[in-house]
């Protein structure tokens, strides 16, 4: 004998297939075990006062936070940078440490506006 499947809409008891049951159930079942999750992981004002957090940021370590992601970033740049072509970190030089717009440097280089953007 197989197992009967149900969902309820609108108070009305509806019956579906296992896979239907199953594809109209999952997204509450992952809602609910997140749910789970996320209250586990968060704590009260109260309990953190308790525990010596008096809800204020250490400004020392935001900088340092700061200077280890700046850093992590640059250490990006500069593997991108050194793929590129001599034109392309011309162009770069140019636009972002030179300041220059895109109609300077087209009339500098004799390109289009358009080429250069």
């Amino acid at each position: 004998m197989s197992k009967e499947y149900y969902i309820l809409l609108g108070g009305v008891k509806i019956p579906v297939t296992e896979e239907v049951y199953y594809a109209y159930k999952r997204p509450e079942w992952r809602e609910s075990k997140q749910a789970k999750a996320r209250a586990q992981k968060e704590c009260s004002y109260n309990f953190m006062v308790e525990n010596g957090f008096d809800g204020q940021v250490n400004p020392k370590q935001a900088l340092v936070d700061e200077v280890v992601a700046d850093k992590l970033l640059l250490d990006e740049l500069f593997k991108v940078l050194v793929e590129l072509t001599s034109e392309e970190r011309f162009l770069i030089g140019q636009l972002f440490y030179h300041n220059k717009s895109e109609r300077e440097v087209a009339k500098e280089t004799g390109l289009s506006k358009t080429g250069i953007h």
